[in-house]
């Protein structure tokens, strides 16, 4: 097994080796040409073979220096680089000097150090999610299962037939019903679907949502703008979910004005570069605020591939949403609503139907004062048979009361 010296060790026992090498060579040099070259010519002669002698020795060291310092740092710090950037599989190489060699011993450690600490995290990640959804089903289920026990004994005591007999059964039947919506709301919460299950139209699913929540009267009081984008905006993804998640969304909205206020809808391609220096209407002004995205939205933006993106916006005049609920709003049974209006399930499901065709969502202040919440997802080829312009023309705006 070679020895490992210094980097100092090293350095200086090459170029003592070298100098001493072309010392020996210059003086064999003189002694041996002395007597044969012409006096006249003899320092000229000399003077030559001296200077190719240093440059040789000076490539020499140049040689030394590149690979003994200045190769491995370049590999030492591509791989930190390469480490700082998440790939934490990757390792450095041992030098061949003891500086080198402890340097990467050292970067490796901290790696290893990083991964089992990671792992570390998620698990505690794991256990903490699991232990909150845990508490949400003891309590989202727990309120209609005591008010069962109320309801069963009631109808013990009550005479068959009776005012309170119905009362009781119709007591049982909306509680079971409630924990059967709970229930529900779990499995799809937690059912697992592939990414991307066929090319969507987001302009036509949205329009299709307004109008029907428009001609159930769901927007009697309140004043919706749906602007569409006149680009084409096909996604890979469940029509079905993006579906709910207009639904989802936009009841949300209304239902946090009080049925009263103003809402839009706005669907738009964007990219990288603008999403992550702050998101900005067409008509704003260079004088309008921005809302960054957060740090989730920000390493999704950062990590993913798709290089062209559609955007869908929704935002109302309602009270908004507090920064500290900005993203506990996206947990299972974590809800702003008073007892019993809503399971906390309905934005967790929007999330995971969001991440199932491969994008995120994220929620700020809007200009407006209440809520924006904004959808990406990466965009898909049109279908053949979709793919004119013609066949799927986009509403420039539509406003709605």
């Amino acid at each position: 097994m070679r020895r490992l010296f210094s980097l100092r060790t090293e350095l200086l026992l090459n170029l003592a080796l070298l100098v001493a090498t072309a010392l020996v060579l210059a003086v064999a040099i003189v002694v041996v040409l002395y007597d044969v070259i012409e006096p006249r010519h003899a320092a000229l002669y000399i003077s030559i073979l001296v200077s190719a002698d240093v440059c040789v020795l000076v490539g020499y060291v140049a040689y030394e220096v590149e690979k003994i310092v200045l190769q491995p740092l370049r590999e030492a710090m591509s791989a930190a680089e390469a480490i700082a950037a998440g790939d934490l599989a990757r390792r450095l190489t041992p030098g061949e000097t003891l500086e080198m060699m402890n340097l990467a011993s050292s970067v490796n450690r901290m790696t290893d150090r990083l991964l089992e600490e990671r792992a570390h995290l998620i698990r505690a990640e794991k256990l903490a999610s699991i232990g909150r959804l845990a508490a949400g089903v003891a309590h989202e289920i727990g309120n209609p299962l005591g008010a069962i026990n109320g309801y069963v004994h009631l109808l013990k005591t009550a005479p068959p037939g009776s005012g309170a007999a119905s009362e009781a059964l119709a007591g049982l039947e909306r509680e079971s019903a409630r924990i059967d919506r709970i229930v529900r709301g779990l499995l799809d919460y937690a059912r697992a679907r592939p990414k991307g299950v066929g090319a969507v139209d987001l302009n036509d699913t949205a329009r299709g949502v307004v109008e029907l929540l428009t001609s159930q009267g769901a927007f009697k009081h309140v004043q919706v703008e749906f602007r569409a984008s006149a680009e084409p905006t096909f996604v890979s993804a469940e029509r079905h979910d993006l579906e709910q998640t207009f639904v989802n969304l936009l009841l949300n909205a209304v239902d946090a004005m009080q049925g009263r206020g103003a809402l839009s809808l706005i669907v738009r391609h964007t990219t990288r570069r603008e999403l992550l220096s702050g998101a900005r209407r067409a008509s704003d002004g260079s004088s309008q605020p921005i809302n960054p995205p957060d740090a989730r939205v920000t390493r999704w933006l950062e990590e993913g591939e798709a290089q062209r993106i559609v955007m869908a916006a929704i935002a109302d005049t309602g009270p908004g949403i507090p920064p500290e609920d900005v993203e506990r709003i996206f947990e299972p049974f974590y809800t702003t609503k008073e007892p019993g209006k809503g399971t906390g399930l309905g934005l967790a499901i929007v999330a995971r139907a969001i991440d199932n065709a491969g994008g995120t969502i994220w929620v700020s202040r809007s200009r407006e004062g209440g809520a924006a919440f904004r959808i990406l997802l990466p965009l898909s080829p049109a279908p053949a048979r979709e793919s004119s312009p013609a066949q799927s023309p986009a509403t420039p705006r539509m406003a709605l009361s």
